[in-house]
């Protein structure tokens, strides 16, 4: 059977998937694996060979639903800390299993908890958390920690084309989180209560890291940590930011470029001193003594790495190619592929839906499937041309080649989880992977060497490599300063990113027959066919794109969507024919995560929007400004509306600067301002009465609440009211002022909070819907009891974000339909 590795792992991706969408009892699995492996003794030891194979299919399926779901089983366990959150501060111990930055000043520890303590009792405790604690306490993999803190369950955003941050921790077999802000919250019991291989090769890595930092400046030393020890989370952001606009991003990750020069200079080392003997050469075969060698240093670099996905992809393949080259046996690299990816997602799963995985493998796909299909043209290259440069020449053009390969065959994927697609790419890895994956890497490697015997000599050899990573970080920032470096795309769907994938496997075909002997091998038919079935999927292509514009273009419905952004607020409406209208961004002042980019853009990009016509900014205040600055920089944006409310902080000032630099039209409302009228919807602000009049006198937090501006919208027969954060003050006014407030759907005022959405207010507005924006068990209580007692007395349907994720709503000027995201 040709390549029968293939099939087990299609058997093994499948019940994956499978475990991701159905729940079966462990019970049930578990009888069904035993007799599985019954069924398959008898038939080996019958020889039925057919029936063997299918069991062994059968096997590998049922093994991958399990191997998804034994995470949920574990956490079903009544002692598992995930039944603890939301119960109040506790104080936990465990064992530190994992430690990684979290920018800019924490880290991120995983915890095996082993017991907890309340009301001087101790209980036992199981599962891991992710508890985030000052950087400055130094914790590391094995120390036992006692900390005190609130637990609260791992939430994602729930949105359209968002990033399920819930699942993909829990498929790691987490599902809390916890949170100590100083140290005085966390003790250290004992150190490195852990034993064993692991605990000494990270207290080496640990080692490692700080001959590092202590030698190279950042952002070097960030990447070469990522690019020793694998670890990627403390580069800037700024700086994977621009390796990501080139297309080198995966020179900053471990990969078989790494892990093949280990091989590749411990064979060619000792393969060298071994040729110093005649003896050897004459009785042992020194080159598999030589292939032999460089299995303990490729096994042992994989161990500091780390062992994540790329890494134990690269030293598999590896693994297998040196043991093909020691056997004498032939090797197909399409089943060493296959045979690692069945091996990692026997060991992790949940490796599967990891971008790198995907990433990794889809790029050493192409390079197997297209490389061969052209290394053997013959380049334009004069006869008289000296031989070193014609070898020169061939070996920039098999690099053009693979880079070629690689970016295309994950082109899809890069889209669909970044949006983004490099127009250098070529150039920046034609110069970065000579400078960083080649003469930053050799001194970085050694120093790992160098390390364990002599901290000088390692501080020089990492000097070394700083000084070429800085050479690429400094060429890698030219390039992504320029505009066109790179292009934002939508999101692909699914059928979309098989179509290309169809439109590239039959255009290399087609093209690859074209040459010498592939003409005589393939008939005139076949190539019809192929011709034929090429024109099929590039009419689809083409259809599809045809239907987005006219979908985009010409439509006639409304839609509005209240975005999740926990405890915030962020709106997208889109208008006929296309005018999109984002009325604020959501944010946290507290935190670095971003909004904008984390959540508003992805959110976006699966609507199919790359541009924004109309920013609305209701008032500066960070939960509802910090999102939209991402966006500003990312996105077309047309113009801005606010109310010329400013504040003096670093947020509004950055704002501020944002629109300046990217030269943003600004336009201030007030309800003196003439109402509009955009592809037939009315837009008419409200609020506030007058323009703000800029007596430079700082309001307070509430008073800058009540300057939000408040927008009503028509559309047909239907009205929408956007509130902002006013107060029930407010809304007062705005009953008096005589204006007319009544609406179909109202944007709850504040989140629901206790001081707004008065009864008054609540008849006046007369809603038949009401969307509260806010997040999950936020501190504020919002939406606050007693404001969704108002709204339900008077027969509103209440929609919340926090319970319901994005909601939108669809209307054709006559109807609504509201559409949660989570049911």
């Amino acid at each position: 059977m040709s390549r029968p590795l293939l099939y087990p792992l299609l058997a093994l991706i499948s019940g994956i998937l499978a475990g991701e969408y159905i729940s079966v009892p462990c019970a049930i699995l578990l009888y069904g694996i035993l007799g599985i492996l019954l069924a398959l003794f008898l038939a080996v030891r019958n020889q039925w060979r057919m029936c063997s194979f299918a069991l062994i299919l059968t096997l590998m399926f049922t093994a991958g639903i399990l191997n998804v779901e034994k995470t949920q089983y574990l956490a079903h366990d009544t002692h598992h800390i995930v039944y603890q959150a939301d119960q109040g501060r506790i104080t936990v111990e465990g064992i530190v299993l994992a430690s990684e930055p979290a920018p800019p000043s924490n880290d991120a520890l995983v915890v095996q908890c082993r017991q907890m303590i309340r009301n001087n009792s101790k209980q036992p405790l199981t599962g891991n958390i992710r508890l985030i604690v000052p950087s400055s306490l130094r914790i590391q993999y094995g120390d036992l920690i006692r900390f005190h803190s609130r637990i609260r369950k791992i939430q994602s955003f729930h949105n359209p084309g968002s990033f399920d941050y819930e699942r993909y921790m829990n498929r790691q077999g987490i599902y809390a989180s916890g949170f100590v802000a100083n140290p005085s919250g966390i003790v250290l019991i004992r150190h490195n209560t852990a034993s064993g291989i692991k605990l000494t090769l990270e207290n080496f890595r640990h080692d490692l890291k700080d001959l590092i930092y202590a030698n190279t400046p950042s952002p070097n030393r960030e990447i070469l940590e990522a690019m020793i020890i694998g670890n990627q989370k403390a580069i800037p952001q700024n700086v994977r930011d621009n390796f990501s606009k080139t297309g080198t991003s995966h020179i900053l990750s471990i990969s078989g470029l790494h892990v093949g020069m280990v091989a590749v200079a411990c064979f060619s080392t000792i393969l060298l001193l071994l040729k110093f003997s005649e003896f050897l050469m004459l009785r042992w075969n020194i080159i598999k003594i030589a292939t032999a060698a460089a299995f303990l240093p490729v096994i042992i670099y994989s161990l500091v790495a780390g062992m994540g996905t790329t890494v134990l992809r690269s030293t598999l393949m590896t693994l297998a190619f040196l043991t093909a080259l020691l056997i004498g046996k032939p090797k197909d690299l399409y089943n060493i592929l296959f045979g690692a990816a069945l091996i990692i997602l026997i060991i992790a799963p949940e490796s599967l839906f990891d971008i790198s995985f995907q990433l990794s493998f889809s790029a050493v796909f192409a390079i197997l499937y297209m490389v061969p299909k052209f290394s053997d043209r013959t380049l334009p290259i004069p006869l008289a041309t000296p031989a070193i440069l014609q070898t020169g020449v061939r070996r920039i053009y098999i690099f053009v080649l693979v880079s070629a390969a690689a970016t295309l065959g994950t082109l899809p994927i890069l889209v669909y989880y970044f949006n983004q697609v490099s127009a250098v790419t070529l150039i920046a890895n034609l110069i970065a992977v000579p400078l960083l994956g080649i003469l930053a890497l050799i001194p970085a490697m050694a120093f790992i060497l160098a390390a364990p015997f002599s901290s000088a000599l390692a501080g020089l050899l990492i000097k070394i490599a700083s000084f070429f990573t800085s050479l690429t970080v400094s060429f890698i920032n030219l390039l992504a300063s320029m505009s066109w470096s790179s292009f934002s795309f939508i999101k692909p769907t699914l059928v979309e990113i098989s179509l290309f994938y169809c439109f590239l496997l039959l255009l290399i075909q087609l093209f690859s027959q074209v040459n010498q002997q592939n003409v005589r091998e393939f008939s005139a038919r076949h190539r019809f066919y192929m011709k034929t079935a090429l024109f099929i999927v590039a009419a689809l292509m083409l259809t599809d794109a045809v239907c987005i514009f006219i979908k985009t273009r010409f439509s006639k419905d409304m839609q509005i969507t209240a975005i999740d952004v926990g405890q915030g607020s962020a709106t997208l409406a889109r208008l006929p024919r296309g005018i999109t209208m984002l009325i604020d961004g959501g944010g946290f002042q507290e935190s670095t995560f971003d909004v904008g980019r984390m959540v508003i853009a992805p959110f976006l990009f699966a609507e199919r929007i790359s541009k924004i016509d109309i920013v609305v900014l209701t008032h500066p205040h960070p939960d509802h400004l910090l999102g939209l600055i991402y966006i500003v920089n990312h996105f077309h944006v047309g113009e801005v509306w606010c109310s010329g409310r400013k504040t003096d902080d670093d947020f509004y000032h950055l704002w501020e600067n944002t629109l300046y630099e990217n030269k943003v039209r600004l336009k201030y409302l007030s309800a003196q301002s003439p109402p509009e009228q955009i592809s037939g919807v009315g837009i008419q602000c409200l609020w506030p009465l007058h323009p703000p009049v800029t007596d430079g006198q700082e309001l307070s937090h509430e008073e800058t609440n009540d300057t939000s501006l408040v927008l009503k919208m028509n559309y047909g027969s239907r009205n929408f009211l956007i509130t902002g954060d006013i107060s029930s003050r407010v809304e007062s006014i705005l009953i008096r002022s005589g204006q007319d407030l009544k609406s179909d759907l109202l944007f709850v005022p504040h989140h629901g909070s206790v001081h707004s959405s008065s009864v008054d207010f609540i008849h006046a507005v007369s809603p038949q819907y009401a969307i509260f924006s806010s997040g999950k068990n936020n501190v504020f209580r919002h939406p606050h009891p007693a404001a969704l007692h108002r709204y339900q007395a008077n027969g509103v349907t209440l929609l919340r974000t926090d319970q319901q994720g994005a909601i939108s709503i669809h209307s054709d000027g006559h109807t609504l339909d509201i559409t949660p995201w989570l049911k």
